[in-house]
Formats: structure tokens, sequence, C-alpha cells
């Protein structure tokens, strides 16, 4: 069995591998778990976690061979990132390509969500090169949904940068 945490980052230069855990429109929040390789619904409190909000702008996921260490701010956990495109299944391996980082501060830590969209043409909803591409009002869209969507962990911007940032942001936190 796979650890799909244990995955390569990077395909190639510039294209990097994604792991979705929630699909685009899901409301339940899922993560993965190495021991059994699934993608069980997150708890909190001893209740399963469920976006009370709209549900989920864009499929989520991890960059797998990614860990933000929380003596460095982060949040201890791989990579996140927005895959922009028609949902696609829990477990779906897609190679992406990076086109900007949402920074933000969530419950105090780091926890910063890289936005990228799918190599395949075929899946590909939108098409930019950079996030400062995209229709403001999808950028306005993706940031307000972060902003909102738990507000038991209050999440602040930081910050909205493009591809180059995205890519470093990845390298960063690359697992030795």
């Amino acid at each position: 069995m796979t650890d799909l945490e244990e995955l390569p980052a990077f395909v190639r230069q510039g294209v990097l591998r994604a792991v979705i855990e929630i699909p685009a429109g899901g409301v339940e929040k899922r993560q993965y778990d190495r021991a059994t390789n699934s993608f069980p619904i997150d708890r909190r409190n001893g209740l399963p976690r469920r976006i009370r909000f709209l549900p989920y702008p864009a499929n989520y996921g991890f960059i797998p061979g990614t860990r933000t260490l929380k003596e460095e701010g982060g949040d201890g956990d791989a990579v996140d990132v927005f895959v922009l495109c028609g949902s696609l299944p829990s477990g779906t391996i897609v190679d992406v390509e990076p086109i900007g980082i949402i920074e933000l501060l969530d419950a105090g830590e780091r926890d910063d969500k890289v936005i990228a969209l799918p190599v395949d043409p075929a899946l590909r909803t939108v098409h930019a090169d950079d996030i400062h591409e995209l229709p403001q009002a999808a950028r306005e869209i993706l940031v307000a949904w972060l902003l909102n969507y738990d507000p038991e962990d209050g999440a602040q911007l930081v910050g909205v940068k493009g591809k180059a940032d995205a890519l470093a942001t990845v390298v960063r936190w690359l697992v030795p």
C-alpha cells in the first residue's frame, strides 16, 4: 500500500502532484489517513465535520512530499491545494500546474493554499498562467470562501500571490 503523502511533489519542473481529499461541491471535511490509506470524515469535538457554509468551491487536497513545520509557523500538514476544475473523487491523484497561492493565517498558524489547474486540458474549466489572470470574481470567491467557511478558526488573509510564490512555497516545504 502506497502512502500518498510520500509520493514526490514534482512530476517535472513546474508540474506538481495533487491528492484530492474533498471533491468540489463537497460539504464533509475529509482528511487523508496514512494508517488506512483512506479519506475519512474529519472530526471536531467528537462530531463529524460538515461545512456549514457554501460547499467547497474547488477540489481540495494536498501536495504530497511536503510538510509545513510547526516550529517554522506552519500547521504541521502537507501544503494544501485547491484544484480548479470539475469535481474529482477523494483519492484522485492529478498532475497540476500551480498558478498562485492564497496565504492565510488559520488559528494563528500559516495555512496557505496553492491554487492550481489540472495539466490535462480536458479537465480545465478556466485558463490562466497566473492567479492574477483569473477573473477577479473567481479570486474574490476563493478568498471569501476561505475566510468564512470555518468561523471557529478565524482565518485571516495574508496575501494573494502568483505562480512563482506558489512554487517557492512548495519547494520550501519539500520533505528531504
